[in-house]
């Protein structure tokens, strides 16, 4: 087992990577092959739809081998998704202007649990109440409402 010499986040869309200067940046000085570790992300994420940003957290070792980790999109990402916006508010706490139903704020949490391994160990309860604060700070109302929801698919396009 080679000792890890650093470990690099970056964002990258499932499927279609590419070497870019950013990534030539951050991969370069470790003596990580950009191609090679395109290929292997991109068969990696295969499975998932092109337009999906996904994080991913690479261990760069001494014998300039590798390992990732391919963690979901962001939170934020995925309540955009469903509010079916871009942009939100510029003056979030002082003008809230988008809702989103609590039932959603729950399939985000299962979301997340099931995916993100950094919430494996956490209850349903504690994610809701994270992705909730995360929605107050970007200006979005989380709210009961009567109608029946969507079913929630971060695939569907905008």
């Amino acid at each position: 087992m080679a000792e890890i010499k650093a470990i690099i986040n970056l964002r990258l869309l499932a499927g279609i990577a590419k070497p870019n200067p950013k990534m030539g940046q951050s991969l370069g000085p470790l003596g990580i092959n950009m191609m090679h570790f395109c290929k292997d992300f991109n068969a990696a994420t295969a499975h998932i739809r092109s337009d999906i940003p996904l994080r991913v957290q690479v261990a760069a070792k001494v014998d300039r081998s590798y390992s990732y980790i391919i963690k979901p999109p962001e939170t934020s990402w995925l309540i955009k998704k469903v509010i079916m916006k871009e942009k939100l508010t510029q003056y979030a706490g002082h003008v809230n202007l988008d809702y989103i139903d609590v039932r959603y704020v729950y399939e985000i949490a299962k979301i997340k649990k099931e995916i993100d391994i950094d919430f494996k160990r956490a209850t349903l309860e504690s994610i809701c109440n994270c992705i909730i604060g995360q929605c107050n700070s970007m200006g979005v109302n989380v709210s009961i409402i009567d109608e029946k929801p969507k079913p929630f698919n971060p695939k569907a396009k905008v």
